[in-house]
């Protein structure tokens, strides 16, 4: 629930601006700066969630977007699992009563503009060639908006009125107001935001107030002048009345007070330690996927290195190792604990471990196979993690080639002797889905072939069996450095995690004479920065590539746990020379 956390994010630093202005800021009698704050505090609220330091982060480079990352070559076939997912779910039902509510006060401000509209179809004169002077019969009522004032014809003293009303029609008080009324509707439910409109608008008062009061007249004529028409008729809640009962004793307190000194303009820079403690908070106390402004990031930090592998069970021989390098510790559960995980295919059994760094200096390591229910439990009630459960996409290797039997030559006398080729043991499938495994061909039973030795034989007249089959290799050899790079520094983008995105990306680089990737270009993509990412880590590539130069073609597959998987590029790239392979990425949803 990205969208709500970062709403109720937002609210909480309009509270925490808000509370400085009435503890600080509100008696002081600098009400430009006042309303300045005010503003200010409306549109910072909304940008500081999304700004974040990344120097405070030491391990952000190191952290993954998603939970885990598993990279392979040309997959022929992608196992294709659909969850149903429930319609009636508590973040439906809190956008659905969420949109309901902006829905009510659009229609409420749409119907308080219209009416207003209407009222300027009445009688109506021009003051100084720019205003709309418009007069309501028989009434005494007195407000403007933009640039319409309108005033009733049984207004008293309707000079003063009118002069009160035209500064906040040059002060532009009206943008304020709908500004506000914005807010308002994404923040309905929010009850600080009616008192900040309030507050604002007592501050439009202030300042009109201040600025008739020194026009013909002194401050205490004005006040007795305000307490004479205090039961006048307002005008709608969008406009500035001149007849306000609620504020005639705060507008009369803060006309006959005595002006703030100059050492006062000073408590307007809290505002900077504000902002930047807030900044803090929102890059330290939330752990969020939209903090897309970074403006002081972190440098590279080259001494990182990798947690080790874990140890290899004494009684199991045959370890067939299937992931990229256990991640850094910079992937945080949902209680603040960094952690790490490995798979391991052991004897055609799976094996998965996670690291939980519980402190600085305290690393403790569960293996999902032994731990209990007890165990799994605290994991997630302590430490806010569960192991996740992740699907195995089978391929089939290609069927080893037939050993050589070589020349037999002129006997001298001839020695005879037996060579036996086993095949490589057959991986078994878990039974539960786990990670990513492998299913070789049908072990082929041994085949025997007698080779005669008559004399000291070349390298070049007996070949040597060739080595067993791994689970699976990349299309190209040399590119296999390429293959590793793209899986361990690629990141699932956030965004296409929230928009459940799959698909590939295809793309195309040359090698030029120095043997390094130049010229990187898209040819297609699924958008939601997977694209930018892919294109990113081809161009980070600068280590030289042993291949002829020219121009290669590469695809990088974006899949999702739980989610049906797309259909591999390599299905239709199968022909193309310049193809050299496919790296899928699975992310899992959370």
């Amino acid at each position: 629930m990205n969208w709500l956390q970062y709403l109720l994010e937002a609210n909480l630093y309009l509270g925490i601006f808000y509370l400085v202005y009435c503890l600080f800021l509100n008696k002081e009698t600098y009400y430009l700066f006042n309303r300045a704050y005010l503003l200010f505090s409306c549109v910072i609220s909304f940008i500081l969630p999304l700004v974040q330091l990344g120097f405070l982060r030491p391990d952000e480079q190191k952290a993954q977007t998603v939970s885990y990352v598993i990279a392979a070559h040309g997959f022929n076939n992608l196992a294709k699992t659909e969850v149903a997912n429930p319609y009636f779910t508590l973040q439906n039902c809190l956008l659905g009563v969420y949109l309901l509510g902006a829905i009510i006060f659009i229609i409420l401000l749409i119907i308080k503009l219209n009416r207003l509209f209407s009222l300027t179809r009445n009688t109506s004169d021009t003051i100084d060639n720019r205003y709309k002077l418009v007069h309501i019969n028989d009434s005494n009522s007195a407000f403007s908006f933009f640039n319409y004032l309108f005033i009733g014809t049984k207004a008293m003293d309707a000079e003063i009125i009118i002069r009160h009303e035209l500064v906040h029609i040059r002060q532009k008080h009206s943008f304020d107001i709908i500004l506000l009324e914005l807010v308002k509707i994404i923040n309905w439910f929010n009850p600080l935001v009616y008192l900040l409109q309030n507050s604002l608008k007592t501050v439009h008062e202030y300042i009109a107030d201040e600025q008739t009061a020194s026009y013909k007249t002194d401050p205490l004529t004005y006040s007795a002048f305000l307490v004479n028409n205090a039961y006048g008729i307002g005008g709608p809640s969008i406009t500035h009345s001149f007849f306000n009962y609620n504020l005639l004793k705060k507008r009369i307190i803060m006309l006959n007070q005595k002006r703030s000194g100059s050492l006062a303009r000073l408590k307007y820079l809290l505002t900077v330690p504000v902002c930047a403690g807030l900044l803090c908070v929102s890059t330290l106390g939330f752990s969020k996927t939209y903090g897309f402004i970074d403006l002081l990031p972190q440098k590279a930090d080259t001494a990182y290195v990798a947690p080790p592998p874990p140890p290899e069970p004494p009684e199991l021989k045959h370890v067939v190792k299937f992931k990229t390098p256990t991640p850094p510790f910079g992937t945080i559960t949902k209680k603040g604990y960094r952690y790490a995980e490995s798979g391991y295919l052991v004897n055609g059994k799976s094996y998965y471990r996670v690291i939980i760094q519980e402190s600085k200096n305290v690393q403790k390591e569960y293996w999902k196979n032994k731990v209990s229910a007890a165990d799994i439990k605290m994991l997630h009630d302590k430490y806010g993690y569960t192991f996740p459960t992740m699907p195995i996409y089978p391929k089939l290797p290609p069927p080893p080639p037939l050993p050589p039997t070589g020349k037999p030559v002129k006997p001298i006398p001839p020695v005879k002797a037996d060579v036996t080729i086993i095949e490589p043991v057959s991986p078994v499938k878990p039974k539960s889905p786990l990670l990513l495994t492998v299913k070789p061909a049908k072990p082929a039973p041994p085949i025997k072939a007698d080779v005669r030795i008559d004399e000291p034989v070349s390298p070049q007249q007996v070949k040597s069996p060739p080595p067993p089959m791994e689970p699976y290799k990349p299309l190209t050899n040399v590119f296999a450095a390429l293959d590793k790079y793209i899986a361990v520094h690629t990141r699932f983008p956030a965004v296409a995690l929230e928009n459940k995105v799959t698909g590939s990306v295809i793309a195309t680089f040359e090698l030029n004479a120095d043997h390094k990737i130049t010229n990187v270009k898209l040819i297609s993509g699924i958008g939601n920065k997977c694209d930018e990412e892919a294109m990113r880590v081809l161009n980070n590539f600068t280590d030289p590539i042993d291949a002829k130069p020219g121009t290669y073609k590469l695809a990088v597959t974006f899949i999702l746990n739980g989610l049906a998987a797309p259909k591999p590029a390599s299905e239709a790239l199968s022909n193309d020379p310049s193809f050299i392979g496919e790296v899928v990425l699975e992310g899992y949803l959370k």
